[in-house]
């Protein structure tokens, strides 16, 4: 029984977060996450999901934010591509739909963060 107690399962917690702008003309724009969180286990794949309405955007950002520290730039992807990776990071955009997807592989305590999903016009 000593033995069970000595392994631990870490369950990650991921916090997605959305971002609305204001145009000019006062017609709001707005890229939004899914899910409140996600629980995941260790080494389990995290998937958070964004959507987004303004068919002008053409560059989409994953920003990973820490307590205390500010968002650091996690991984983007042009309009032009439907994927893009990088290391344990793929995102995937689907136009006809305006949404894109983060999927952390391998997920570890260390990805515990506030995600934050961001676009560009």
């Amino acid at each position: 029984m000593g033995r069970l107690l000595g392994a631990s399962l870490w369950i990650l917690w991921l916090q997605p977060y959305w971002v609305n702008s204001q145009q000019k003309n006062g017609d709001q724009q707005q890229v939004k996450q899914n899910s409140p969180s996600v629980s995941v286990q260790e080494g389990g794949i995290s998937i958070l999901n964004c959507d987004y309405n303004n068919k002008l955007f053409d560059y989409f950002l994953w920003y990973r934010k820490y307590p205390a520290k500010g968002p650091a730039l996690l991984i983007s992807i042009p309009l032009g591509m439907d994927k893009n990776e990088d290391g344990r990071f793929t995102v995937f955009l689907n136009k006809s739909t305006k949404h894109l997807s983060l999927h952390i592989a391998a997920s570890r305590p260390g990805d515990s963060a506030l995600y934050l999903c961001a676009a560009s016009a």
